[in-house]
């Protein structure tokens, strides 16, 4: 049986393409992985009976072939998005900057974002910079003292009606989506023999990037002091 605490199974809605992505939890190339062509017929205003029936018939095709069910996917979609960049800064009285003075910033910030675009939903955080007196350092620098502290952060949202429509089709399967991945940010981290687009959102689900926050994680026992924090105070 698979542990409940990992979850192996990717779909990516991309362009025309259904992809399911099965990863055994050993090694990422050991897996197994279908691509589908969705019917021609829907556009831009999909009639979601339809999708949901396709996307529907073909998991449990894919369930078939792996002798399992799908219970929760982490979903690549490639939904037009929106890319936000704030710069925060702090004053302090020399003290050593601790990770929990950078959460709360980040948090107020995503706070900020939501206020000012109330229909979007946040995908990615990403840490761009961090200014320290003058000083860039583009890793969380341990053990140095602050008297300003400057951060770039970029924002990664699609539309709350974008993620409603997914999270709907994906529930009429009777599958719960434990994280949406924008393909355009995890695209970033495609090799040229990835064989497709789930590969590259498990590369971003397993922290590739380490200037990314997670904003929910797969993996809560082995979630570590920065994440914890910053779920806390969200």
């Amino acid at each position: 049986m698979i542990n409940n605490e990992y979850q192996p199974f990717y779909l990516a809605i991309i362009g025309q393409n259904l992809h399911i992505n099965y990863f055994s939890s050993e090694n990422i190339n050991s897996n197994y992985q279908k691509k589908y062509l969705m019917p021609e017929y829907l556009d831009d205003n999909l009639n979601l009976v339809i999708l949901t029936r396709f996307i529907s018939e073909k998991i449990k095709d894919f369930e078939k072939n792996i002798g399992n069910f799908i219970e929760k996917v982490n979903l690549i979609t490639d939904a037009k998005y929106d890319h936000f960049s704030l710069s925060l800064k702090k004053k302090y009285d020399s003290n050593q900057l601790k990770k929990t003075d950078v959460v709360r910033l980040i948090s107020d910030a995503k706070k900020l974002i939501i206020r000012n675009n109330n229909n979007c939903f946040i995908l990615h955080i990403i840490v761009d910079k961090y200014i320290i007196d003058g000083k860039e350092y583009f890793e969380f620098p341990e053990n140095v003292n602050c008297k300003e502290l400057i951060i770039n952060v970029s924002f990664i949202t699609i539309q709350n009606s974008t993620v409603k429509i997914l999270n709907r089709i994906l529930k009429d399967c009777n599958i719960e989506v434990k994280k949406i991945i924008s393909h355009q940010y995890s695209s970033r981290f495609a090799d040229n023999n990835d064989i497709n687009p789930c590969i590259a959102a498990k590369k971003v689900i397993d922290g590739i990037n380490p200037s990314e926050v997670k904003i929910h994680n797969l993996e809560p026992k082995r979630q570590g002091l920065f994440e914890k924090m910053f779920n806390f105070l969200s």
